[in-house]
């Protein structure tokens, strides 16, 4: 009977091939729905309420937490897990020697036109992360189960690495790239982007060490050519269905979170700013007017009394505007006020108003209309508006960085924080009802308390040298 089972068993290993192998299901994943699925992963990345709120565009009605800065702890895993992870896939099968020759086919592309969208996308959102977090694991990072304890690279080191791949990326780029929902296929606007993208980076760290070398790369990267237009805004495109919505849509559909803040209203209001009855509607207990919710309160306000969001900015399908033509504008001025680039005063001056003239337009198409050359250059002329050579360095600044700020309005908030941060313009008060440590604006966010658990070594030596990991720890290219 031994004998016998012995030969069952033997008998019974059998060799089934391919039996179990679904022919349905790729081996490997197809590098163009990789990059589909990254693009479709920058949902509420940029548009998230923390960013908004901090540089008080919104106000909140009754669950205050958020712009009283209670709230600490934000975590990046879903952006980690989610675009970066697809982007990181699609990288490693382009340049592994086993598999490369099978991605470079005629719908994905060639190999380095893959890499080259790819790496801008990429950096787009390190760069994100890094101006909220700082320190972030980056090179050490999406290494799967061959580093589940990645160490953090600090942010002089992470934005020289994204100046280097901003500045190698663009060029990689020679076609068109398929299943592209960002751009419709269209690479020269891929290109533009990541030259546009490498001078934002590059301005951010202009009050750091690094500066000579910030202004070396904003003007290579102008010289590679930067965005000309408005039809080159890099924007989310969200839907007129459910299940691809902008979030601000999504909380107006029954919960009313969030107004415009009262800061925001009082700015525009004094600046007679003709996008105000675009980004803000009037009370329904008071027509005709708009009132914005008091910010920064522990208070719970009723949302009839107060300006909620457009109609059009709270629309099912307004998109999220990543980076824009008139960002860059704004960005270009900022640079001829600082030398950067040649022109002095009347180069800022002509930048300014084209950043404005942009801006203007491209809000009245998103509502429907059309802005007029009178309307637009009667506003510039405003005052409280017109850039003038008789105003001081700060002055000139303060309004630049005005108009930037208006511009960002529930497009790229955490950009906006970022570019408040930097220059400290326009002037903002922290909330009256802060809970905060020291009562003030956010300097950056704190990192989900897993790090702490199960990356602690590397987490504490991310401490030792960027600084606690607490609201008020400013950042590397932050500085007074």
């Amino acid at each position: 009977m031994l004998g016998l089972m012995l030969t069952s068993a033997v008998s019974c290993k059998k060799d089934f091939g391919n039996m179990n192998v679904n022919p349905n299901t790729p081996a490997e994943p197809s590098t163009k729905f990789l990059f589909g699925s990254s693009v479709l992963g920058l949902a509420g990345v940029t548009n998230a309420a923390g960013g908004v709120l901090y540089v008080q565009h919104l106000g909140e009605f009754i669950y205050n937490n958020e712009s009283r800065y209670f709230n600490r702890e934000y975590s990046y895993n879903g952006i980690y897990a989610g675009p970066l992870m697809d982007l990181t896939r699609m990288i490693q099968l382009n340049t592994d020697p086993a598999t490369k020759d099978t991605k470079a086919v005629t719908d994905n592309g060639p190999n380095d036109n893959q890499l080259g969208h790819a790496r801008i996308l990429r950096a787009f959102l390190m760069m994100h992360m890094t101006d909220r977090w700082g320190a972030i694991p980056y090179s050490d990072a999406l290494k799967g189960i061959e580093q589940l304890q990645p160490a953090f690279d600090q942010q002089k080191a992470i934005y020289a690495d994204l100046l280097k791949e901003l500045k190698e990326a663009p060029a990689q780029i020679t076609r068109a790239m398929p299943n592209d929902p960002l751009f419709d296929g269209n690479f020269q606007r891929w290109k533009r982007w990541g030259n546009s993208l490498r001078a934002i980076a590059a301005m951010r760290i202009v009050k750091t060490e690094d500066a000579e070398a910030g202004k070396a790369a904003f003007q290579e990267a102008v010289a590679a050519g930067i965005m000309t237009s408005s039809d080159d805004d890099a924007a989310y495109a969200y839907l007129a269905q459910q299940a691809f919505e902008s979030p601000w849509y999504t909380n107006y559909r029954s919960r009313y979170d969030y107004g415009v803040s009262e800061t925001f209203i009082n700015k525009l209001t004094a600046l007679s700013d003709p996008r105000l009855p675009i980004m803000a509607r009037a009370p329904k207990l008071a027509p005709g007017t708009f009132k914005g919710v008091p910010y920064g309160r522990n208070v719970q306000y009723q949302t009839d009394e107060y300006s909620l969001i457009g109609t059009t900015p709270a629309a099912q399908a307004f998109p999220a505007v990543l980076t824009s033509y008139a960002q860059m504008c704004f960005t270009m001025a900022e640079a001829a006020l600082r030398g950067w680039v040649p022109g002095g005063d009347a180069e800022v001056i002509a930048w300014y108003n084209k950043g404005i003239d942009a801006s203007i337009r491209k809000w009245k198409k998103l509502a429907g209309a059309v802005a007029t050359d009178v309307e637009i250059a009667t506003y510039q002329a405003l005052p409280v508006v017109l850039l003038q050579p008789a105003q001081t360095f700060d002055q000139k600044l303060e309004r630049i960085m005005t108009q930037k700020w208006i511009n960002f309005y529930l497009g790229n908030g955490y950009e906006a924080w970022a570019e408040w941060r930097r220059t400290g313009y326009p002037v903002l008060s922290p909330a009256p009802d802060a809970v905060n440590v020291d009562k003030q604006i956010p300097r950056r966010q704190c990192y989900i308390g897993t790090e702490r658990d199960l990356n602690k070594a590397n987490y504490d030596a991310a401490l030792a040298a960027q600084g606690p990991d607490e609201l008020s720890t400013r950042l590397w290219w932050d500085k007074p």
